[in-house]
Parts: C-alpha cells; structure tokens; sequence
C-alpha cells in the first residue's frame, strides 16, 4: 500500500512540476526567471491552471467517494444525486439576472451554486418525507429525477440567453478551468482541506455506513441524521466547486471505485489514493484538452466523459452481471 502511495506522489509532483511548461505554445526553463511572453504564460495561465485542476479533481473524487460510501452504492456520485446540477442551474440563473450578492468573500456565483445545490439536497428530503420511505433506492431515484429537473431549468435559460450569452453559458457547462486563477485556486484548497478534516473527522461512522444501515444504528450511529448531514456538506462542497470549474463529469465516478480496489478496506488509504489519484486524472484530462487540436482549448469536461462513459459502462454492466 505504501509503495502505491509513494508512487501516486511522485506522479502528481511529477504533473504540478511539468504540466504548466507543456502546451501548444513551449515554455522553457529559461521563461520561468526572465521577463517574457513565456514567464506571463507559465506564472498568470499554466501554474493557476494546474493548481485549480488537481484541487478540483481531488475535490470531486473525495466528493463522490462520500457519495458513494454513504449510500452504499458505486453508481451514486454528485451528479446523479443533483447536486452538481442543482449547483449549475443556480449558477446559471446568477449569470443571467447578474446577480452580485457576496458573502463571506464568495463571489455571486459561489453563493447561488451553493444556494442550487442546498436547494436540491432539500427537494430531495422533502420527497422521501412526504413519501415517508428513507430506503437508499428512494434516494437515488429522487436525486436522479431532481437531476432532470435541475438539466431542464439550464436548458430554459440557455434558450431564453442572447447568442453570446448561450454561446458563453454552453462552453462554462462542458466544464473548464482555463479562466482560473490563484483566488480560485486558494478557495477551492480551503475548501478541500476543510472537507478533508470532515472525512477524517468522521471516518468511523462512514466506515459502520458502508456495512450497512442496520450495522451502522446497532454500533449507535444515527443514520439518517448523519447521511443528512452527510450530504448538506456536499452541498456546500459541490456548489463550490462547480461555480469555479462547470459541472464536470465522470471523476466522482472513476476515481472512487479505482481507489477502493486498491485501497481494499483501510479507509483512509483509500481516501489518499483517492484525492492523489483524482487531482493527477484531471490535471492529465486538462493537458489533453488543451494539446489535442491546436489552437483549440477544449473544455476539459468533454475529456472527461469522452474516457469515463466507457468506464461507467462497463462499471454498469459488471453491477448488472452480479445481480443476475
């Protein structure tokens, strides 16, 4: 384990140290000291770049690993919950009216994406209680029908935008980190190492979680209150990360389940490995974006469902096979 460890850490000092000199326009070593195009490149573009992609990535995998672990399934992640649309869909409303409302520091669009995405996590709640059914299925399927509500209330607006608008608005939701900067970069750590705090805080009762509810409430732990609580972070997490980078797809999704297949049972190896391997996946999928059709930056979102609708294919398919 240890030996895997080392290894994603020296891949992911390896992708912070180099990515920011590669691209369609070379950067020397030179450039890094020296007054030049390429030292703006490097410093303002390529460095601020590199650090909100593997915060984010690292972000959205430890995302979907709590997901994942607390409803007890390898196909719930922020995405078919709601929660990243929900996330979207307040953000999109806050560029449409220019919305400026600041609170804490956080930019308009931070405080409506999270205000979408808590807004979703409610809905949610709100449904299983009228229903009076907390079964984990009743979960999943209300968060997947929320998630099309959410899709749909992004459509609308992206219909009723002027061209430019749209044009702007459709790119921002293929996902993207090319506009990013050192305040981005700063928040989302902030952010990330609170979250990481919370992980660890709690990793006993998302360890009892992931044997089971019944388990869980014999060794004392009250299990809707904590999947509530559960997932009100995520909220707040998600809505962060999706006003700084879009909704990107597919890294909550892959990255877990690759984590726990090699973190096995040990808890928190598995959330190392998890946010080492999630920032080194989106860092890689941004350095891609950005080099396969020059002069082309293409948002990196669509490299990320372009690998991991396969990968969620045959995830798919190896559920389907277990269960018959």
């Amino acid at each position: 384990m240890s030996r895997k460890l080392l290894i994603l850490c020296l891949v992911a000092a390896f992708l912070l140290v180099l990515v920011p000199f590669l691209g369609i326009i070379p950067v020397g070593w030179a450039d890094v000291l020296r007054e030049s195009p390429g030292h703006f490149i490097f410093w303002s573009l390529r460095v601020p770049r590199t650090l909100v992609g593997f915060i984010a990535g690292a972000s959205l995998a430890l995302a979907g690993l709590v997901c994942q672990n607390v409803f007890k399934n390898d196909l719930a992640t922020p995405d078919l919950l709601g929660i990243s649309s929900g996330a979207a869909a307040g953000t999109v409303i806050a560029l449409k009216f220019k919305l400026r409302l600041a609170v804490l520091g956080m930019s308009g669009l931070h405080v409506f994406s999270f205000a979408g995405a808590l807004s979703a996590v409610l809905l949610i709640f709100f449904i299983v209680r009228v229903v009076k059914n907390v079964s984990l299925y009743t979960f999943l399927m209300c968060g997947i029908a929320i998630n099309f509500f959410f899709s749909s209330v992004i459509v609308f607006f992206q219909y009723v935008f002027d061209y430019a608008d749209t044009f702007s608005l459709l790119r921002w939701m293929m996902g993207g980190i090319a506009n990013a900067g050192y305040r981005e970069a700063a928040l989302l750590l902030v952010l990330l190492l609170l979250f990481l705090l919370f992980i660890l805080f709690f990793a006993r009762e998302f360890q009892m979680l992931s044997a089971g509810d019944e388990f869980a409430a014999g060794r004392g732990l009250n299990v809707g209150r904590f999947r509530a609580f559960s997932f009100l972070v995520l909220a707040f997490f998600i809505g962060a990360v999706v006003s700084v980078c879009g909704p990107i797809g597919f890294i909550a999704l892959v990255v877990p389940h690759v984590s726990r297949l090699w973190g096995g049972n040990r808890f928190q190896a598995t959330v190392a490995i998890t946010f080492l391997l999630g920032g080194c996946l989106l860092v890689s999928a941004d350095l891609l974006a950005r080099s396969l059709v020059p002069p082309l930056d293409i948002p990196v979102g669509i490299v990320t469902s372009m690998f991991g609708a396969p990968f969620f294919l045959l995830l798919l398919l190896a559920q389907l096979r277990k269960a018959g």
